[in-house]
């Protein structure tokens, strides 16, 4: 792919965004800010090279993980749209979120 994919981050990724502030943020805001500033900036070589995520077809068909500070971002692509479906801790059962 060569060209940067529309992004589009489902409802309950953004609720998985939100919780991870709010945990971070009782005991620090700014940290919080900072965290979240980071992770969401980890979408955009998503949008151009959508490959480099690990597969986990075994989760759900076409579903890819990409890696940040012990978090896992997990999406779907196609040749237009890149999906952020779900941002969550890697101690979480992810086979229950996608089953």
């Amino acid at each position: 792919m060569h060209r940067k994919l529309t992004l589009r981050i489902t409802d309950q990724a953004e609720r998985d965004l939100q919780d991870i502030w709010s945990y971070i943020a009782r005991d620090s805001p700014d940290a919080a800010d900072n965290f979240l500033r980071q992770i969401t900036i980890r979408f955009e070589p998503l949008r151009l090279a959508p490959n480099i995520g690990a597969k986990r077809d075994q989760l759900a068909p076409g579903l890819r993980v990409h890696l940040h500070r012990g978090y896992g971002i997990y999406y779907v692509f196609d040749e237009w749209e890149l999906i952020i479906l779900r941002v969550v801790h890697g101690a979480r059962s992810v086979e229950d979120l996608f089953s």
